[in-house]
């Protein structure tokens, strides 16, 4: 047997090098907080809560639009979302859609060589790690042209086609950020339209999406001047 001797400073390099490696499997996260708006019209919000115990990551989920017209309620939208996260892969989701009236749930439980989808979409076994549309999680966007996701509001999958669009400035010239373009259809022949953005520290920061013909844009609570 090779015993290999290191010198002392090439030791303390390979160290650092495998710190990084394993600081690589953690995901960087923060709580988030956006003001939702309608075509220019503040119809909500869209808050993320983040808790680490023993190594496993919880994020609690809270979305909330109501848009009226005339005084009246005309679209509600309710969905409450609990994710557990170990070394940057999903072990379980739960979750609770009211959408406009319609019931939609999402669950998802992680076992030793497979993983266990039960929604309205239906019950599937799945043999891959797969992100679910909550867009906080970075590596939604990264590494990928294209990447297959849960949707969270009912467990049916959205094939996504990822665009980089490159390097922008965005909150009045206050936060350098990454623009992706997002797009795809839902099972139901919905399609997507996305565009969201991630800081240089991979976090969340904005988002804007089409839905029924409207603009819908997400501004972090912070930078939001309306």
């Amino acid at each position: 047997m090779v015993i290999q001797h290191y010198p002392l400073k090439k030791f303390f390099f390979i160290i650092l090098l495998l710190g990084f490696s394993l600081e690589s499997k953690t995901l960087n996260v923060e709580d988030i907080s956006f003001n939702v708006y309608r075509n220019g019209s503040k119809i909500g919000f869209h808050e993320l809560r983040f808790s680490d115990n023993n190594n496993l990551l919880k994020a609690e989920i809270n979305i909330k639009f109501e848009v009226t017209f005339l005084g009246f309620v005309v679209y509600d939208y309710n969905h409450q979302n609990i994710e557990n996260w170990r070394d940057g892969n999903l072990i379980s989701l739960k979750t609770q859609t009211d959408k406009n009236g319609e019931n939609l749930f999402c669950n998802f439980q992680k076992n030793d060589r497979s993983s266990i989808l039960n929604g309205t979409a239906g019950n599937f076994e799945i043999f891959e790690n797969l992100i679910p549309t909550s867009y906080w999680n970075f590596r939604l966007v990264e590494n990928s042209d294209f990447k297959k996701v849960i949707n969270t509001q009912d467990c049916s999958y959205i094939n996504f086609k990822i665009e980089n669009l490159g390097s922008e400035t965005i909150y009045n010239n206050t936060i350098n950020s990454t623009h992706y373009k997002l797009t795809g259809k839902e099972s139901s022949g919905e399609e997507v339209n996305i565009d969201i953005w991630y800081d240089d520290r991979k976090n969340w920061v904005k988002m804007i999406f089409i839905k029924d013909g409207s603009e819908i844009e997400y501004f972090l609570r912070d930078y939001d001047k309306n």
